[in-house]
């Protein structure tokens, strides 16, 4: 019998961030710091365009990063690998825009970034000694702990890393390289029917019940929110706390997507799947019944299928 061929894959982990209280602080610093580069980097390529009509290349800008370095100490104490990042960041927007404009797509040109919406510190290169068993040390960043629930790969196969600060939530993505071997070849086809009564429906006769949601946790938050000053301590940390609520219910959806489809591909090998304009169907695009928008948008058709 022939050995099944190894694969390799990058699969992410994602693992809860602790550190001190000025660590935390750190992190949000560091986070402004890198918007506020994300936006120059992002302004100085449009005003060039519309000067001489010439686009501006990544490296180049690296090289007026090492200036920039040179000149101001902050930036000195920040890892290399921090702030090329965020340079290439910038870049893999524009390549996203041009592709889009070349595949008649609605272009979406690249949006400057206020600080509260600029959350995740992506790393240019990592090196193994970034992870040491529970600790990830990063220069210019406080130590920040992980607690794993699982045994994770050898830091050497380390290809990527993520630092994501959600409100006062810290989530670090570490992307390792993993050999996998290939599915079992299995001789089954199926179609596959979305809907709002039930989540799927196989050509099989299978189905998948619709996903139901308890909402009332966010509901009380919601009128707790509502009830509150405008600007006060108070009604900030409830709209914290209703953020967690709605990042929780978030997660969960999406790890029994993963479940869910997981299944799907191990079961059949042909799939085909209903093709809805699901924008179209969605309230902004046509239907007005607030009821039927959202119980088509808490089914995550858009998830499931891609």
């Amino acid at each position: 019998m022939d050995t099944p061929h190894l694969t390799t894959i990058h699969k992410t982990y994602q693992e809860r961030g602790y550190c001190s209280r000025a660590g935390y602080a750190r992190v949000r610093e560091v986070l402004r710091a890198c918007c506020w580069l994300y936006n120059r980097a992002l302004e100085q390529r449009r005003d060039i365009y519309r000067a001489c009509g010439k686009g501006m290349t990544m490296y180049r800008q690296m090289k007026e990063l090492t200036q920039l370095r040179q000149d101001q100490q902050f930036w000195r104490d920040i890892g290399l690998t921090v702030s090329r990042g965020v340079l290439k960041r910038v870049d893999r927007s524009f390549k996203a825009f041009f592709r889009r404009v070349k595949a008649g797509e609605k272009p979406g040109y690249p949006r400057f970034k206020p600080h509260q919406r600029y959350q995740c510190l992506e790393l240019a290169s990592v090196t193994a000694g970034m992870v040491k068993g529970n600790r990830i040390k990063v220069k210019g960043l406080p130590a920040i702990r992980i607690r794993p629930n699982r045994e994770l790969p050898d830091s050497s196969r380390l290809k990527a890393l993520r630092i994501v600060m959600h409100g006062r939530i810290l989530t670090v993505d570490l992307v390792y390289e993993e050999e996998s071997e290939p599915l079992t070849s299995v001789d089954t086809a199926v179609g596959i029917d979305v809907g709002v009564n039930e989540r799927m429906t196989f050509s099989d006769g299978k189905t998948v019940s619709r996903r139901m949601i308890d909402r009332s946790r966010e509901t009380k938050l919601q009128q707790a929110i509502a009830t509150k000053k405008k600007g006060s301590n108070r009604r900030r940390k409830t709209i914290a706390t209703f953020a967690r609520e709605r990042r929780r219910n978030t997660v969960r959806n999406r790890n029994e997507c993963h479940r869910l489809t997981t299944a799907i591909v191990r079961n059949y090998q042909k799939i085909a799947v209903e093709k809805l304009a699901i924008k179209n169907m969605s309230r902004t695009g046509g239907s007005r019944k607030r009821g039927l928008h959202r119980s088509m948008m808490e089914q995550t058709w858009g998830m499931l299928s891609s």
